[in-house]
């Protein structure tokens, strides 16, 4: 992908709709569910005194060290740079090609780490596992006020677009909504979240001049 410049929204679309279908494939309706206990009862314990499973404190060590290496050093910010331009970030003598490669590698591990823990926290592995979940997650990133485009977000806003997300589903759930309406809803977050920025973006930029003959001394004068 980074060899050949393919867009890695449509690759990752892409890659994921095939994946699922050779899970199909191989599995059609069965499920796996022949796990170790200690896994899968490991994937639902909580931190002792508190109602936070365990797994919440790898996430807030991984947030944690994502955070401090996108804010906090000069590869955070040629990761930025790399977003709002790459051929601007390739003048800069950043490694386009080698950084974007590396981004798809932690990407990859965290995605990984992310469906073993929700495999084991259900107890089997479906074909259909988390089907329809990566519209929540791009909703939930776009919440948190990351441009689609690139060059614009934080890792604060993509927690706080996490937790909104999952309390308005959350809430919907406890009131009984129906999954067609929270597809709805998510679906309505999203839009939102896509079109109020550029809308906001549109109203506070200044208004184009007044047109200004460029040769006021080519208007004739009224003599008298």
């Amino acid at each position: 992908m980074t060899l050949a410049g393919l867009p890695s929204l449509a690759v990752t679309i892409g890659t994921l709709a095939l994946y699922r279908g050779l899970a199909y494939v191989v599995l059609g309706d069965r499920a796996v569910a022949d796990f170790p206990i200690s896994w899968t009862t490991g994937a639902t314990e909580r931190v002792v005194g508190t109602p936070l499973p365990w797994v919440a404190l790898l996430i807030a060590a991984l947030a944690a060290v994502f955070g401090v290496l996108l804010h906090a050093t000069p590869v955070g910010r040629s990761l930025y740079a790399l977003g709002s331009s790459a051929e601007a970030a390739r003048f800069s003598g950043i490694p386009v090609r080698r950084t974007k490669l590396w981004l798809f590698v932690a990407s990859g591990t965290v995605a990984s780490l992310a469906g073993v823990f929700w495999t084991l926290q259900y107890g089997s592995a479906r074909a259909d596992n988390a089907f329809g979940l990566e519209l929540s997650v791009v909703a939930a990133v776009l919440l948190g006020g990351v441009s689609i485009f690139g060059g614009r977000g934080t890792l604060p806003g993509v927690i706080g677009g996490v937790l909104l997300l999952g309390t308005i589903r959350n809430a919907l759930q406890l009131a009984d909504v129906s999954s067609d309406v929270l597809n709805i809803v998510t679906g309505l977050l999203l839009v939102l979240s896509v079109v109020l920025p550029n809308a906001v973006a549109r109203m506070r930029r200044p208004a184009p001049p007044l047109y200004r003959n460029p040769h006021p001394s080519s208007v004739p004068h009224d003599k008298g």
